[in-house]
């Protein structure tokens, strides 16, 4: 009887054990890369589109892009604000809002380079 549970309580020990432990992987790539490859991508030909706002609120507006690339842009100057040109071009979703009002606001854009421009944005009062 002490030997099968003697048994029982390495078999246990043995198990958990082995859960916890790396398992050993090896994986090869399908092709092997030469010495003469290289990553490359030209950035300069992509049109970059910068972001032009005029902040009206009084606070900090906030305009979040939201499509194939993700932007948040924060302006908590007033008047008209550039940020850089930074923008990939694409179809986005942007959504402005501000820490002086309530709400939000959604336009949906299809950016190709240049400037896009976001109307004045100011709070109104109920």
């Amino acid at each position: 009887m002490k030997a099968l549970r003697l048994f029982t309580i390495l078999m246990l020990a043995v198990l958990v054990l082995s859960s916890w432990a790396p398992a050993p992987v090896y994986a090869k790539g399908s092709e092997a890369a030469s010495a003469n490859t290289i990553l490359a991508g030209d950035l300069a030909a992509a049109k970059l589109a910068r972001l032009r706002v005029n902040n009206r609120t009084g606070g900090t507006l906030y305009v979040r892009f939201s499509g194939e690339r993700s932007y948040s842009f924060a302006a908590s100057s007033q008047g008209r604000t550039t940020f850089e040109s930074v923008i990939q071009p694409g179809k986005y979703i942007i959504t402005i809002t501000a820490s002086r009002c309530s709400g939000e606001l959604t336009l949906r854009r299809k950016v190709k380079g240049g400037t896009v421009s976001i109307p004045a944005i100011s709070c109104r009062k109920k």
